[in-house]
């Protein structure tokens, strides 16, 4: 990887007044992919340089610790100019696998992030291949074996989202793509390799899980099991069927923090006008939809525990027309908090989780 040549571009650009160089192709079909492994010490120096930037600019750098992308449809200059104009330091960003791919070759596994990585180091942490249909729910087991051989092989920073409980995203149900629609259980030997995982190398991971009251016993039931697991729960406050989410409420979790040190929460969620239109009813239930801010009990719980919580985009490769959006729910979502409180759910909260370091 040419981090070094890089890094000299970025100081640079940096007495120029820009945050970071632009990619010299918008199309990652330009760049190729890096034959060794990630070198995260140098990639964290180009990491930190760009958070400083656009703190020195008066604003409050955002780190999107959740989303994934389509390499083939993947527009890096247009990104990059969002993310610089919208101060998004860096996008966590884990590559899909399509149906044709998997179709034609079985594949498991993307390498996308290598080449990413050398077509802009600066705006993105690379994240594993996201555990999506086709690969993940055909292939589960499968799916966790090889992504647990290339995270260690290429030294990844982090694991990308797996769906274990997912209903179909409003688009989706829009479109009618009902392959969505996952049931693999947590506790599945999928679940286990997984959990064990992260328990073992320290990595932190994401899983897609709907929340409802059924779910919650085989969830900690895993948390038990693997005290050390580093598990992010994508879209806090999330609930797409309310009648079978009854337990769910900022106690709850509060006692699950408690008693689960290392689970963690991402706030990757609609705005308070967003209708799940299979349930018909508002799904982002931590918004005080009168007000527009977050719910006073859920605010307080976040304002106890920062650095459990997360900012998240939650871009898909089906969406990714959509980062200015979801740019300005996650501004909203910080306005919520006290100054200190944005900083630490904004990127600290990340940096310390993926790091084990302070910002």
């Amino acid at each position: 990887m040419k981090i070094f040549s890089f890094i000299m571009v970025f100081v640079f650009c940096l007495h120029a007044e820009s945050i970071s160089p632009l990619p010299s192709s918008n199309s990652l079909s330009s760049f190729e992919k890096s034959s060794t492994a990630f070198d995260i010490q140098t990639l964290k120096t180009l990491w930190k340089a760009r958070i400083n930037a656009i703190l020195a600019q008066g604003v409050i750098p955002l780190i999107d610790a959740e989303s994934s992308f389509n390499p083939s449809k993947f527009d890096l200059q247009d990104y990059a100019k969002i993310m610089d104009d919208k101060g998004v330091a860096m996008i966590a960003f884990s590559p899909q696998i399509g149906e044709k791919a998997y179709s034609k070759d079985s594949k498991l596994w993307h390498d996308s992030p290598s080449v990413l990585m050398n077509a802009d180091a600066s705006r993105y942490i690379p994240a594993s291949t996201a555990g999506i249909y086709p690969a993940w729910t055909n292939e589960s087991t499968a799916f966790v074996n090889e992504t647990i051989k290339q995270v260690t092989k290429q030294n990844y920073p982090l694991l990308g989202e797996f769906e274990f409980k997912h209903y179909l995203s409003p688009r989706q149900y829009k479109n009618n793509e009902t392959n969505r629609d996952t049931n693999i259980t947590i506790d599945s030997q999928a679940g286990h390799l997984l959990f064990a995982f992260s328990q073992k190398s320290g990595l932190p991971f994401q899983i897609h899980y709907e929340i409802e009251d059924s779910l919650l016993k085989p969830l900690e039931n895993m948390l038990d099991t693997y005290p050390k697991a580093k598990v992010i729960w994508c879209h806090l406050a999330q609930i797409r069927y309310h009648e079978k989410a009854q337990q769910y409420t900022p106690a709850l979790v509060r006692d699950l923090i408690q008693r689960h040190p290392n689970l963690y929460f991402d706030l990757a969620f609609g705005d308070k006008d967003s209708l799940y239109k299979p349930s018909n009813e508002f799904h982002s239930t931590i918004w005080d939809r009168s007000s527009g801010k977050l719910k006073k009990e859920w605010a307080q719980l976040i304002e106890d525990y920062p650095y459990h919580f997360l900012t998240a985009f939650d871009i898909g490769g089906d969406r990714q027309d959509e980062l200015n959006e979801k740019i300005e729910v996650s501004r909203e979502v910080l306005k919520s908090l006290t100054p200190q409180t944005q900083k630490i759910v904004a990127y600290k909260a990340f940096w310390k989780l993926v790091f084990n370091e302070d910002i």
